[in-house]
């Protein structure tokens, strides 16, 4: 995969869960787009800088072989589609445990007497 490794392994690992969010809980993630356009955003884009200090102050680095080496304001393009990956996970489900959390499934006089 050379350079576009990074790319792949994180794209594949999350791409399943948040197309799950989406199959189960559409509803509420359109309902609330705005606010999980605005999380999302915000986490990523702090997220990012952050990162992009530590990596021009050299507390991590990227093996360059395995990143397209493409980076906006000094990021590796890679770090900031993480960032946005886990971001929207975290804050996808966040929304969808306030939609659905507090709801008991239903126990009806079959299934108590079993």
């Amino acid at each position: 995969m050379g350079h576009l490794t990074y790319l792949v392994f994180e794209v594949t690992w999350a791409l399943p869960v948040l197309v799950l969010q989406w199959v189960v809980g559409w509803k509420e993630l359109w309902k609330e787009r705005r606010a999980l356009l605005a999380a999302v955003a915000i986490a990523t884009f702090y997220l990012s800088v952050a990162d992009g200090v530590a990596i021009s102050q050299g507390i991590w680095t990227l093996h360059a072989a395995r990143i397209t080496q493409l980076k906006i304001g000094g990021v590796p393009v890679e770090e900031i589609v993480f960032f946005l990956l886990t971001n929207s996970m975290v804050v996808q489900s966040v929304i969808l445990v306030r939609a659905y959390g507090n709801r008991r499934p239903k126990i009806t006089s079959e299934a108590s007497t079993g």
